[in-house]
């Protein structure tokens, strides 16, 4: 299994990468150090750790109270090869993020221009409009606004996944790299088509989620297919090999949340709400699950105090800790935390995002997964088992795309089915509505109807968002109430 890099790595070795390979120019100002924060997603210790390595290694200038300048300065045909060394060595990882981009994204930002409104689209782009009187080249030149504006477009809808998930991609897609080349040969088709960036505000202005969503899905075939043809020229042009690495994709959106007691409050609360420790009953001693989660009891009790703060549990000196399900009384003052709120939000942040992105996966993987359905169905008829859990695990496994498919294990990973299912006396059962529209799901995959499954398991992440989400607001999260309900009948079509 492929280790996760450390966030200080991924970060220096981003920014490394781009100040040798020209992107960030000798004498340009790095972003703030908040904006690398948003755009990476990593805490201010690693960002200030990350840029104090670039300035031991010359590479970077720093002074207090101002920006950051690039201080390497390279023969630039050196400085050249190594970024075309750099892109085809990533060639098929490239190929695969803008792949994935034509999938997920033009669906997130039709879906933000709905959940928004119109005066907030206009805001989020209003940058690009400025430059509208301006020639194309200068447009392009400018390119940072236009895309500034469609992260401003996800930022609206009040997902805290949405622009990270962009951010990511485009980041790794080189973005960049490619537009400086928009003039050659291989970009003629898209760049007649979209010539003008302008183009973005233009379809967003229609207001027609359907039509924003065709223009995008439109440009990213085009543009996959002039980046696909440009590398393999430049593969044949190029005097000196670049041999294919390891996929360079990563994504993460747990930042934060990785301490160990964390990741055992996570599970615990998973274990009570699929019904491992019931209702009533009494958690292991501290001892026992010290010994097994191999941590050290202090660990533990951090857990277990987390456990009590959330409401799932009451700790009684002697008696030990017992379960006590979702305590309303204890779920609003936790919402009274920021950091229980936050969690909260991403939590619910991240069923919208798989209520969006789950259709265009289940139609990638339809076909392969009706072969294994039948085992599939037995796992989910076990006792204890958590349906769509098992479902998206093995839609996972099916998907060819390899950054799609961390998109979707990041995003499952924060969904702890714990919090929905502890909402039910029975838990995790047959009697359970999620459970029968994930059956429902599972029936329309054996029979064929790739739309029908890929709708029903989007309707699933919707029936539970608004589960959770209606709790939490009667409790005092009222920002929740900002996350709606993607309704596929608005935004969606059927063969595709």
């Amino acid at each position: 299994m492929e280790e996760k890099r450390t966030l200080f790595e991924y970060l220096y070795k981003n920014l490394r990468e781009q100040i040798l390979t020209g992107y960030l120019k000798y004498g340009d100002p790095l972003p703030s150090m908040s904006q690398l924060c948003e755009n990476y997603h990593v805490g201010i210790r690693t960002v200030k750790d990350v840029l104090a390595a670039l300035k031991k290694e010359g590479l970077i200038h720093t002074e207090e109270r101002r920006p950051s300048i690039v201080a390497y300065q390279p023969d630039r045909e050196v400085q050249k090869e190594h970024a075309i060394r750099s892109v085809l060595e990533r060639r098929h990882t490239i190929l695969e993020v803008y792949k994935t981009m034509e999938l997920i994204m033009p669906r997130l930002f039709a879906f933000s221009m709905v959940s928004c409104g119109g005066e907030k689209v206009s805001l989020s782009f209003r940058q690009l409009k400025q430059s509208s009187k301006k020639e194309i080249t200068v447009r392009w030149k400018a390119f940072p606004y236009t895309s500034a504006g469609l992260h401003n477009l996800l930022d609206a809808s009040d997902n805290l996944l949405f622009r990270d998930v962009f951010t990511s991609l485009e980041i790794c897609a080189r973005v960049p790299f490619f537009l400086e080349f928009r003039n050659s040969p291989a970009f003629s088709a898209s760049y007649r088509a979209y010539k003008d960036p302008l183009w973005m505000l233009e379809a967003v202005n229609t207001g027609d989620p359907k039509e924003v969503r065709r223009c995008f899905q439109t440009m990213y075939h085009a543009i996959a297919g002039d980046v696909k043809q440009y590398m393999e020229e430049l593969a044949v042009m190029v005097p000196f090999p670049a041999e294919e690495g390891k996929n360079y994709y990563y994504w993460s959106p747990e930042k934060g949340r990785d301490h160990y007691y964390m990741q055992i409050t996570r599970d615990l609360i998973d274990k009570i709400g699929v019904g491992t420790y019931r209702d009533g009953t009494f958690l292991p001693s501290e001892a026992a699950l010290a010994e097994e989660y191999k941590v050290s009891v202090s660990t533990i009790r951090k857990a277990v105090a987390m456990l009590n703060k959330c409401g799932f549990c009451h700790t009684y000196n002697v008696k030990g800790t017992q379960v006590t399900l979702f305590n309303d009384d204890a779920t609003v003052q936790c919402m009274k935390n920021k950091v229980f709120k936050n969690d909260t939000l991403l939590y619910l942040s991240g069923l919208q995002f798989m209520a969006v992105a789950v259709w265009p996966a289940a139609m990638l993987t339809a076909e392969s997964m009706k072969g294994e359905a039948r085992g599939l169905l037995e796992k989910i008829e076990q006792p204890g088992a958590v349906p769509l859990d098992l479902i998206m695990h093995s839609m996972a496994e099916h998907l060819s795309l390899r950054p799609f498919q961390v998109i979707l294990q990041e995003v499952s990973g924060l969904l702890h089915w714990g919090y929905f299912y502890s909402f039910y006396s029975d838990g995790s059962t047959q009697s359970n509505e999620l459970n029968r529209r994930c059956r429902k799901a599972m029936d329309c995959l054996l029979e064929g109807e790739a739309e029908a499954f890929a709708r029903q398991l989007s309707l699933c992440y919707c029936h539970v968002l608004e589960v959770v989400r209606e709790h939490m607001v009667q409790c005092g999260l009222y920002e929740a109430k900002n996350l709606v309900t993607p309704n596929p009948e608005d935004w969606e079509e059927t063969g595709e």
